[in-house]
């Protein structure tokens, strides 16, 4: 069950900055049914890892993770946090919309990487930050201290990157050839679990097998978040339903609107009247 956030004003002026942000700190266990499955939503969201043997999938990377590393996500982008071992995992979440000036502060940061690299004495303001954040955020008394906070944490976010060494998280060749290849192709409707496994010279089982342990999600739940946030992206740029039905690889367009009513709770068309 993904974990629905309700995004409230940080401040009102002229601009409206709509945010939420959570604290988590429980023990979970890596077959835990209450997991999140993938995330694709219309906000950002900054994640802020405080302890937990896990790694986090943005899209097609597979990003290490230890206490103080940040990964933000744009809206739309396929993410979902992996568990490798039993135990207690700590973090917040932020999420992020209607921010005027999301280009100068977040967007600049993709293309490069999703995880923000910081040293140990700013990993240590980070955390405070977001305590502080969590603590005052929605509290009209402790307005200015959540804002400001927040916006250190922006500020943090923004020259985290520059001339950091990012590591990412290596997958075996033969399985990275596999997410290559559903990357190229998802939008092609005729692209499913057999076609791979006949191109791969693999069986369904394997497959199926390597999706679990590497990305614990199914072959092909994997092809229909990426159908899934290209239809919501080609939506957004007001694409008529069909066209992004056929043009993120669904080939029924009842189905399609089945199926995105089912995931997201509007229709097609109710989501891209709701952008406007």
């Amino acid at each position: 069950m993904i974990y629905i956030p309700k995004l409230t004003p940080l401040i009102e002026n002229k601009d409206v900055v709509m945010t939420e942000i959570t604290y988590e700190n429980r023990f979970t266990t890596v077959d835990d049914i209450d997991h999140d499955e993938e995330h694709i939503h219309d906000f950002y969201e900054i994640y802020v890892n405080l302890s937990g043997d896990v790694s986090f999938l943005v899209e097609d990377t597979l990003y290490s993770i230890s206490r103080g590393d940040v990964i933000i996500t744009a809206p739309n982008e396929i993410h979902r946090c992996i568990y490798h071992r039993d135990g207690v995992h700590e973090h917040f979440c932020i999420w992020i919309k209607d921010l005027p000036f999301e280009s100068d502060i977040l967007r600049e940061q993709f293309g490069r990487s999703n995880k923000i690299y910081l040293d140990d004495e700013e990993r240590l303001r980070l955390i405070d930050l977001c305590f502080t954040l969590y603590k005052s955020h929605g509290n009209d008394s402790l307005r200015f201290r959540a804002a400001e906070s927040f916006f250190g944490i922006l500020d943090m976010i923004s020259t985290g990157t520059e001339n950091k060494p990012i590591q990412e998280q290596a997958l075996p060749s033969s399985f990275s050839e596999i997410i290559d290849y559903i990357s190229a192709h998802f939008t092609e409707s005729t692209l499913s679990v057999n076609e791979i496994c006949k191109n791969f010279y693999i069986s369904k089982s394997t497959l199926c097998r390597r999706f679990k342990n590497y990305f614990q999600t199914t072959p092909s739940d994997y092809i229909d978040s990426k159908r899934f946030s290209e239809a919501k992206k080609l939506l957004s740029s007001g694409q008529s339903v069909q066209n992004a039905c056929l043009n993120s690889g669904f080939s029924d367009c009842s189905y399609f609107i089945m199926r995105f009513r089912k995931k997201f709770g509007v229709t097609p068309y109710k989501y891209q009247r709701e952008l406007s």
